[in-house]
């Protein structure tokens, strides 16, 4: 009895020769249209390669003693390979920013990474089209605001003698806080602002996980009677859960990561806030605006910071996959 992999669609029966030269101009066809995907993928190739992997060759000052006449690779090699390190390492103050720089990062993942999500939910449950398109739009417009203008709104809250907070605090009969010379707000005001800026634009990656999900499932689900709570907890979060899990690792990855747009945007060269404000990103703009004698100290520094990024990564998507979602590999 002749089998169906040896009929061909008009149910007409073909030898083995013919079902080979079949697969083969079928792996043409392919290659002829795809040719096009391929030329629209070549431009981000090339921008990609250009600015993230060839100044990865820079890497090499983490172990050179760097001099301006021999630059990048002229400059002789130091005696000791990881004198750079442990200059950074033991140098005074280091602790303290790598301190700061986790304890900032991780704040923003604790609080930050939450909150895309229920507001994708939110956004979820919304039928009137129109509102809903109008509150995406709201939400999205803050991550299109430069840091250098979001200072400059931030000022006007903050400031000592006009600031709004300033201004409701004394009408309540409370003293003005000086923003500007207390540290220890500093963590919270970067948190806010970061919040502020990006949890509507976070919310595009878990919308698209949410349009992926089979409404067959809530039909079937409203059925026996589930409520939208209980659609929510047992279709909604489980298939949302390998798009939370993959955005989870990649965030991880971020908690050394300082965003020092905002940082140097907020903060600047303002010295009364570097005890809780001055992180790994804005002390090495400072060093390479001193000198060429700390570029191989920074450049250290730089290497760790992804080394240590990586391994967060790493760890964080061995702990969604043992929790039974798809990691980033």
């Amino acid at each position: 009895m002749q089998t169906t992999e040896n009929l061909n669609e008009a149910g007409e029966v073909i030898t083995p020769s013919e079902e080979a030269e079949n697969k083969k101009s079928k792996k043409r066809k392919g290659k002829k249209v795809d040719w096009q995907l391929y030329t629209m993928f070549i431009p981000g190739f090339i921008l990609l390669l250009v600015f993230n992997y060839v100044p990865m060759g820079g890497l090499v000052l983490a172990f050179k003693d760097y001099t301006p006449v021999g630059g990048i690779w002229g400059s002789p090699w130091c005696i000791n390979p990881f004198q750079n390190f442990i200059d950074a390492l033991t140098g005074q103050g280091f602790w303290r920013l790598v301190r700061n720089t986790v304890a900032i990062g991780g704040l923003k993942l604790v609080f930050s990474f939450p909150l895309p999500i229920f507001l994708a939910l939110l956004f979820n449950e919304l039928k009137n089209g129109i509102f809903k398109k109008l509150v995406q739009t709201i939400s999205y417009l803050p991550f299109f605001i430069s840091w250098v203008i979001i200072s400059g709104i931030a000022y006007m809250f903050l400031a000592t003698d006009y600031g709004y907070i300033n201004i409701v605090l004394e009408k309540m009969g409370l003293e003005p806080v000086m923003w500007y010379t207390d540290p220890s707000k500093w963590w919270a005001i970067l948190v806010i602002t970061h919040i502020w800026k990006n949890t509507g634009w976070g919310t595009i990656t878990f919308l698209a996980g949410l349009a992926a999900i089979n409404p067959d499932l809530y039909e079937a689900a409203a059925i026996d009677g589930a409520g939208k709570w209980k659609q929510t907890l047992h279709i909604t979060v489980p298939g949302l859960m390998p798009v939370i899990g993959i955005t989870f690792a990649l965030s991880a990855a971020k908690i050394l990561q300082d965003d020092f747009d905002q940082i140097y945007a907020l903060v600047g060269n303002n010295s009364e806030l570097y005890s809780t404000a001055e992180v790994l990103g804005s002390w090495a703009y400072r060093v390479f605006r001193s000198g060429w004698n700390g570029y191989g100290m920074t450049t250290a520094v730089g290497l760790l910071q992804s080394i240590c990024g990586l391994a967060l990564m790493w760890t964080a998507n061995i702990i969604v996959k043992k929790s039974g979602n798809p990691g980033v590999w």
